[in-house]
């Protein structure tokens, strides 16, 4: 049966309808599209210069930075004992006690993220007054000898840097544990020698002037440390301290006897060169003020000691008290200042 030209029509239109659905959607989103874009169009910014890419979520760096200056005014003493070649014999002793400690010492420390920091400082200055007292023991001399003679013109140079991270922390504490390396030189001269005891032979009969050089005692320490340090926030106070051990220290140094060197009998060609290794331990301790949240004001107190055996056994001892300013420097606002 032939179809009408009415159903013909309807078939073919009816061939054409998805073609004519996808022209309508296609036309219904390019308008959306150029409305879109006639929008962003409207809110762009006058310049291409103001993009710029920022990845999300991104948590910037958190550091604070904190310098000083610090006077230290303290006690030291170095000492040592010379045996035979046997090493059982005691032959002399020489002490260095009551040295006055005038030194001055910048100091630094960086903590990121709160977590990992490094710290040091680097100081020098004057040892006054004190004395030496030199023994010499039987059988090598025939009878007992101690002698005095002033110290003058000496000098400790000292220096640290450690590295370390904080293992607890919180708003306003922090316990970290660090490892580093302390250097130290202290040179002692002593002038003048009197005789103290029974030995008319040595300073006795004759004693030796005081403006006279007559020993010179040069020694560089060099020591491998590993401690704790902490401190705690109470409004604008902070306690802080610290407690390294130091389990190697090596020891290179020198012992002119002024009078005795030259080409006689008995003398010394040059300073006798001197080393030992031993161990050690370093306390210190502070408190500081925060006078605005840049700058703070503090005062504290060390005790450092080192000793080695080997040729001498030798022994150095030092104490005092610091007053110190420091300033901060940082992107956070925790840990803003202190003398640590």
């Amino acid at each position: 049966m032939r179809k009408s030209w009415r159903a013909t029509l309807h078939a073919i239109r009816g061939r054409h309808v998805p073609k004519t659905i996808s022209t309508t959607l296609l036309i219904a989103c390019a308008r959306v599209g150029l409305t879109l874009a006639a929008s962003l169009l409207t809110a762009l910014p006058a310049r291409a210069a103001d993009w710029a890419y920022a990845p999300f979520d991104v948590t910037p760096a958190t550091y604070t930075g904190e310098a000083g200056l610090r006077f230290w005014y303290g006690k030291s003493s170095t000492a040592k004992n010379l045996y035979d070649n046997t090493g059982a014999l005691l032959v002399s002793r020489l002490t260095y006690d009551g040295l006055s400690i005038y030194a001055a010492e910048a100091y630094y420390r960086f903590d990121l993220q709160r977590r990992w920091f490094l710290k040091g400082y680097v100081g020098g200055g004057t040892l006054r007054n004190g004395n030496l007292k030199d023994e010499d023991f039987p059988p090598v001399v025939v009878a007992y000898s101690a002698t005095w003679s002033a110290q003058q013109n000496s000098s400790p140079i000292y220096a640290d840097v450690d590295v370390g991270f904080n293992a607890l922390f919180g708003p306003d504490f922090r316990i970290g544990l660090f490892g580093g390396f302390h250097y130290m030189n202290e040179t002692v001269s002593a002038f003048g020698c009197t005789q103290a005891a029974f030995n008319p032979n040595i300073c006795g009969l004759f004693p030796v002037p005081g403006p006279m050089k007559v020993i010179t005692q040069d020694n560089s320490w060099y020591s491998a440390r590993f401690g704790v340090d902490g401190s705690v926030e109470i409004g604008r106070f902070r306690f802080s301290g610290e407690a390294a051990w130091l389990p190697s220290v090596w020891l290179y140094g020198s012992d002119a006897h002024w009078l005795r060197i030259g080409n006689f009998i008995g003398g010394f060609t040059s300073p006798v060169p001197e080393d030992g290794k031993g161990w050690g331990y370093q306390i210190e301790g502070f408190v500081s003020y925060r006078v605005t949240p840049a700058v703070s004001l503090g005062v504290g107190a060390r005790y450092w000691h080192m000793q080695t055996q080997g040729s001498p056994i030798s022994r150095t001892t030092s104490w005092g008290l610091w007053l110190c300013r420091s300033r901060s420097i940082g992107r956070s606002t925790i840990w803003a200042c202190s003398c640590n």
